[in-house]
């Protein structure tokens, strides 16, 4: 495995050659987003021509405002993506207590339906008990 891949570049129509271990893809794309800012620089700034130095200086520090604005908004994701999974905890917790809840009325109505079974056969029994009282039979 190669350590350092080698590519050619352009920006602000200089050449270079980058050496390293990101592939020759990603090293045009870099290049690429350079050499566009360093366009832009010069595009919106006449004092640029007159001042190399002062385009690279500018195009630095658009990069790494540009760089830091990525960084401030991944952190502001990141604190998104946390405070969802500790919503997503809590629903969680909120659901197996729920669950819980609706597995104890489940046995509560069960006894319960057992308790009458049994109150609707005593009272069976008992009117079975009064019908067979009240039929007397005859004397002979």
């Amino acid at each position: 495995m190669a350590l350092h891949n080698k590519v050619k570049i352009t920006i602000d129509g200089k050449s270079f050659t980058l050496m390293g271990p990101e592939t020759e893809e990603h090293m045009m794309q870099v290049a690429g987003y350079i050499d566009q800012k360093m366009a832009e620089i010069r595009k919106n700034s006449k004092a640029v021509a007159i001042d190399s130095s002062l385009a690279y200086i500018l195009t630095s520090i658009n990069v790494a405002n540009d760089y830091f604005k990525e960084v401030k908004q991944h952190l502001e994701q990141e604190e998104s993506m946390e405070e969802l999974r500790l919503q997503v905890m809590s629903e969680k917790a909120k659901t197996a207590e729920l669950q819980e809840q609706l597995e104890q009325l489940e046995r509560e109505k069960r006894r319960l339906e057992r308790k009458l079974q049994e109150y609707q056969a005593e009272e069976e029994a008992v009117n079975a008990g009064l019908h067979t009282s009240k039929v007397r039979p005859r004397k002979r």
